[in-house]
């Protein structure tokens, strides 16, 4: 296995487009390996939710940095209705969502080195799973940053945050979860610290789980996730989950990082830890392919 060295830091280049979908002009940034160091594949990035998403910039730009350094190219994509992608917010769907990886897959397979693994971060690890079993390839592998199990426990703690700003308004009328999710029942989009989420989007993410997803056996996984000083075990939904998914036919890895929660802090944040250990993992996998 080969660590990232001093030898091997030659500076990536970025290159920013808009990438040509169905659904929209997707704005994307291809990160690549610099001249002179050899391509090894391409990794697509699957964005977390919100504004986990802008908090997580600084993080996915580190890594693809690092894995740039060893021959390792990323593609980073704004979906339908986000960033500085075509569409509202309003009119996103995870379907939508789904086939704009699925076409960023597709572009980064037509390119030298081709697509080697689906990096999905916090909500975004269930769109990358379920992009990962469409394609059913067990070569491919599947990173998963503090990774979300369960999109409706995510959905709930988003709806929080704007429970949290109006419970000083009492001009305004007692807001809870069952009243948001009356709003999607009814047919109305629920507006959330300025995003305007549809019913149908909703519905989607609540019935999205990494559980529900089946992957083809001997697909190489990595989990990574915080370490919490307490033991340096995993969390317990997360060892609830593995007990169960993704079954005894991938090929695991779980590893902790050390550093701050990058994808809840208001101001930048970033975990050398865990750049470090997904770039050492990544290319060991790369070496053994």
């Amino acid at each position: 296995m080969v660590a990232v060295t001093e030898s091997r830091r030659a500076p990536a280049s970025c290159h920013p487009f808009f990438m040509e979908t169905p659904s929209g002009r997707l704005f994307a940034v291809h990160h690549q390996p610099a001249v002179g160091v050899a391509l090894r594949g391409n990794v697509l990035c699957a964005l977390p939710f919100n504004e986990e998403m802008n908090r997580c910039r600084s993080m996915v730009t580190l890594q693809a940095q690092a894995l740039a350094k060893i021959g390792i190219g990323t593609l980073v994509v704004d979906l339908f209705g986000t960033g500085d992608s075509e569409g509202g917010y309003v009119d996103a769907r995870w379907d939508i969502w789904l086939d704009n990886l699925a076409s960023s897959h597709a572009w980064l397979q037509a390119r030298p080195g081709g697509c080697v693994a689906l990096w999905g971060i916090r909500l975004g690890a269930i769109l990358a799973a379920e992009l990962h079993a469409r394609l059913a390839n067990p070569t491919l592998a599947l990173l998963l940053w503090q990774a979300v199990p369960e999109g409706k426990v995510h959905l709930n703690q988003f709806m929080r945050v704007k429970i949290a700003a109006q419970m000083d308004r009492s001009d305004l009328p007692k807001l809870t979860t069952a009243t948001m999710r009356q709003d999607w029942q009814a047919g109305r989009s629920v507006e959330i610290v300025g995003y305007e989420i549809h019913p149908a989007l909703a519905s989607a993410i609540e019935a999205a789980t990494l559980q529900g997803v089946s992957l083809a056996d001997g697909t190489p996984i990595f989990w990574l996730e915080q370490s919490t000083g307490e033991g340096n075990e995993l969390s317990a939904p997360s060892r609830k989950l593995l007990l169960a998914w993704p079954g005894d036919g991938a090929a695991l890895t779980t590893e902790m990082f050390e550093g701050p929660p990058f994808w809840q802090a208001h101001e930048r944040a970033v975990a050398p830890d865990a750049v470090f250990r997904t770039a050492r993992w990544l290319d060991a996998q790369r070496t053994r392919a």
